[in-house]
């Protein structure tokens, strides 16, 4: 993974929903309850609270407190090792500060993490939580972790409200928030923009290499009727694709004799090309738009200012 970013005072719903949107094909309708976790976490004042952690996958998104991650064999605990450890899923992952409300946005800041290395600090440095704390209406009351409970009301503390874990050693835990935290100030500030746009990019590359090497591994001619070689297009990446990235996919796949086509018996999209093609190629890189060459010439042609000259180097010539 290139260098990470933080993107400070963001628009936060409208941020991770750009973002959804490059990498969550399929149950987008997840962003629903992490809209109304957001909203509930923004309406409390402890940092514990408005520090969470999001991530966007193919099939989903999450949203959990940074708190609750850290706290061993938790629910939010286990979903958030879940996808690194159990599957081969892209998975886009932030550290979510909430600052405050602005003209009825949630604003704040939005921190680049390296999900594969973060999970496995997730795994490494949690605390035990052997106790559940039962939060009611009225009052709260303490389980061991393990026991059940069922969520009715409380005769004394009344209506129940939610649960949280509890480290057995709460400074330990104060002490590994503080230290992520003080890790995620070095970050430096990016280009929300610009990073949305390096994601679309990310994906359609993905996708252009992902079905190169599917070909190179084809050993026989797969189309029904046995005369060309075949390979499926990612539901996930049809799902999202617009007509201008499927021409930019097409751009980038090496291959002379290249179609896209559907085939008959078999369900999606495929790309295939002829038993004569060389298909020991890799991807073709993308020319860059001719506006962005247009500011990559002027950049260059720019005159440079000179450098400012001291007292000194004045007093020498």
């Amino acid at each position: 993974m290139g260098k990470l970013n933080k993107f400070e005072n963001v628009d936060v719903i409208a941020s991770l929903e750009a973002i959804m949107k490059q990498n969550t094909a399929f149950y987008q309708s997840d962003f629903d309850i992490d809209r109304r976790i957001l909203q509930e976490a923004a309406d409390r004042s402890g940092d514990t609270d408005r520090r969470l952690l999001w991530f966007s996958r193919p099939s989903g998104t999450c949203c959990v407190r940074e708190r609750d991650v850290f706290l061993k064999d938790t629910r939010q605990h286990n979903t958030w090792r879940f996808y690194g450890e159990q599957t081969r899923d892209t998975v886009l992952a932030y550290l979510v500060e909430l600052t405050g409300t602005e003209r009825g946005k949630i604003k704040g800041n939005l921190y680049e993490l390296d999900y594969p290395q973060h999970f496995r600090e997730v795994a490494e440095k949690s605390i035990p939580a052997d106790n559940y704390t039962l939060i009611y209406e009225h009052g709260e009351r303490d389980i061991p972790a393990g026991q059940y409970f069922d969520g009715n009301p409380d005769p004394q503390l009344g209506k129940f409200e939610r649960f949280e874990a509890q480290p057995n050693d709460p400074e330990a835990l104060k002490d590994l928030l503080r230290e992520q935290h003080k890790s995620r100030q070095q970050l430096a500030p990016g280009d929300f923009k610009a990073h949305i746009a390096a994601l679309h990019d990310s994906r359609i590359e993905r996708e252009a290499r992902r079905v190169v090497e599917k070909l190179k591994q084809t050993d026989t001619l797969n189309s029904p009727d046995k005369s060309h070689f075949s390979a499926e297009l990612s539901p996930y990446f049809l799902r999202l694709a617009t007509d201008k990235d499927m021409e930019r996919l097409f751009s980038m796949l090496p291959y002379k004799s290249l179609s896209f086509s559907a085939m008959e018996g078999r369900h999606g999209v495929y790309a295939l090309i002829s038993k004569d093609e060389n298909r020991d190629r890799d991807i073709r890189k993308p020319r860059p738009s001719l506006r962005a060459q247009l500011k990559a010439d002027k950049a260059k042609t720019a005159p440079k200012k000179a450098a400012a000259k001291s007292k000194n180097q004045e007093m020498e010539v």
